[in-house]
């Protein structure tokens, strides 16, 4: 199937996909893409058990996506009894300050011990293996946490995440964390080429589209990376580093409160990992991305300074022309997806079929 012959949208389209996706947290878009592209790879067993699960009063016949579950965990964040959550989005390395330093954890971590999306991808996954009470949260929080992963700006602590660093793009005055969280997405939907518009030749993709203004991006995502340029990382991607390769204790079979920390006297960075789930092996890359191209060298100034800069141009060929090129936006959702859909696969299918982390591929 040739695929081709770019399209820019209409005015009318750009404004409205620019309003739509300004919300927190790798956006709301970056969220539901990632979560539709794990529901493309799950065994056809998960995704009515996540359902029943998410929804037990939901008729059967009603179709059930796992995209309006990814967004769950940032609708919840302004009600008093989630705030204990809101650490969970995020982790920063101490003394990480890209683009001049970036170090994840080899320092010790931001905040309060333990309270980080690491942990939170580590709990919840604990907390469903050991089918405990209150799955319904764990779920809908672990399927948020991992898309949080794959954001480079939740994985760092500098200046809030690029929050509080103002920037201009499209010659709109925002902030750096906006840039990543929704407009890049934006501009990656606009340049979406039109061909992909049209249905793919797989019923098991089109079955988890939701005909949103992000479908055709999702199309290009599959075909062109999944299905193509990525299909011979995938295995790569939902690996987990072997227990003797990694220093320091496992904390596995720990039964641990969903909200809670884990001391870290006796574990080194990799605390988290096991041979199941591995958040910070799968995030240490993403993290190295702040330093590559994430923090360009013109808001490279001392911690605790002065921003020296007007807030700069992002929207140029330099820095969201190289990002488009090399699809780094496109890459991470897609890695975010592939790795969500190992996890739940791992998690929820039946036993005849469960392993640690496999993939059920689409077929075109």
């Amino acid at each position: 199937m040739k695929m081709g012959i770019k399209h820019r949208a209409t005015a009318a389209l750009a404004l409205f996909s620019f309003n739509s996706l300004q919300v927190n947290a790798w956006g709301a878009g970056g969220h539901e893409i990632t979560a539709t592209i794990a529901q493309i790879y799950l065994h056809p067993s998960v995704l009515p058990q996540i359902c029943a699960l998410v929804y037990p009063y939901t008729p059967p016949k009603e179709p059930c996506h796992l995209a309006p579950i990814a967004t769950w965990a940032d609708r919840i964040r302004g009600l008093a009894q989630y705030r204990w959550a809101a650490p969970f989005h995020y982790v920063g390395g101490t003394s990480d300050w890209p683009p001049n330093k970036c170090v994840f954890g080899e320092d010790g971590w931001e905040g309060k011990d333990g309270v980080n999306v690491l942990g939170g991808i580590w709990n919840t996954t604990q907390w469903l293996k050991d089918g405990r009470p209150g799955a319904a949260e764990a779920v809908k929080f672990l399927i948020h946490f991992l898309g949080d992963l794959h954001q480079p700006l939740h994985m760092t602590a500098r200046q809030r995440g690029g929050n509080d660093i103002k920037v201009h793009f499209h010659h709109r005055i925002t902030n750096l964390h906006s840039v990543w969280d929704s407009r890049l997405l934006s501009n990656s939907i606009l340049d979406t080429p039109h061909n992909y518009t049209r249905p793919l030749p797989s019923p098991r993709v089109e079955a988890a589209l939701r005909g949103a203004i992000y479908d055709p991006l999702i199309r290009s995502i599959i075909w062109e990376g999944l299905l193509q340029a990525w299909k011979d990382d995938l295995e790569e991607w939902i690996s987990c580093p072997t227990l003797d390769s990694r220093s320091g204790p496992s904390i596995e079979n720990q039964q641990l409160p969903l909200g809670s920390s884990v001391s870290i006297a006796e574990h080194d960075a990799r605390r988290w990992d096991d041979d199941f789930v591995c958040p910070y092996h799968w995030a240490k890359p993403t993290a190295a991305l702040n330093c590559e191209i994430t923090f360009p060298e013109e808001l490279d100034w001392a911690p605790n300074s002065t921003d020296p800069h007007p807030a700069i141009e992002l929207d140029t060929p330099r820095y969201a022309g190289k990002i488009r090129k090399r699809r780094i936006l496109e890459k991470q959702l897609a890695q975010g997806g592939i790795r969500t859909a190992a996890v739940l696969n791992g998690l929820f299918a039946n036993e005849d079929t469960k392993q640690t982390g496999f993939l059920y591929i689409p077929e075109v």
